[in-house]
């Protein structure tokens, strides 16, 4: 199993953070604050940006960061940056996540806007997460167990994006 990166790498990523932040203070002539950098995330995601309770924050995947440390550092802080300057200049609810305003930033940054990364996960521990079949009009759908419990016990809905119609249950499952 692989061990989470290090405090000294940890604060290698903070750098990056700081200095990628300063370049784009430079590039896009805006105001960034500093932004906390938490290294809690698990799972296949390797960062992401978050706004949570107007708190904004960056969480980085220690155990795939271990395992892939310079090109994490090189791409996918970058990537998560690219969010934050995105959500600051333009509004997050204005762009889409991974949108033309966000390609133009990391384009900037001189990183290649990938959307995934595309990394052997092996030794790094991961949730399987059941799967439940649904319907809708057009065709069926595998939920994970995270969705299927919001449609149980919290009323959820969810539509299909094809053909609009809401997900029922499939029978005999």
């Amino acid at each position: 199993m692989i061990a989470p990166i290090t405090l000294s790498q940890q604060q290698q990523v903070t750098d990056r953070v700081a200095n990628l932040l300063v370049q784009c203070e430079a590039l896009f002539d805006v105001s960034l604050k500093p932004i906390d950098s938490r290294f809690d995330l698990r799972g296949r995601t390797s960062g992401m940006y978050v706004i949570k309770h107007r708190q904004r924050y960056l969480r980085f995947n220690p155990f795939i960061f271990a395992k892939y440390f310079e090109d994490s550092l090189a791409t996918t802080v970058p990537h998560e940056v690219a969010h934050y300057v995105s959500d600051v200049i333009f509004g997050f609810k204005n762009i889409l996540p991974h949108g033309n305003e966000w390609k133009a930033i990391m384009q900037s940054l001189g990183v290649e806007p990938q959307v995934t990364g595309n990394y052997d996960l092996s030794g790094i521990v991961v949730r399987q997460q059941r799967r439940f079949s649904y319907n809708c009009g057009c065709m069926e759908h595998e939920l994970t167990s995270v969705r299927h419990n919001r449609i149980v016990y919290k009323n959820a809905h969810y539509l299909c994006r094809k053909c609009g119609l809401g997900l029922t249950r499939s029978a005999g499952v």
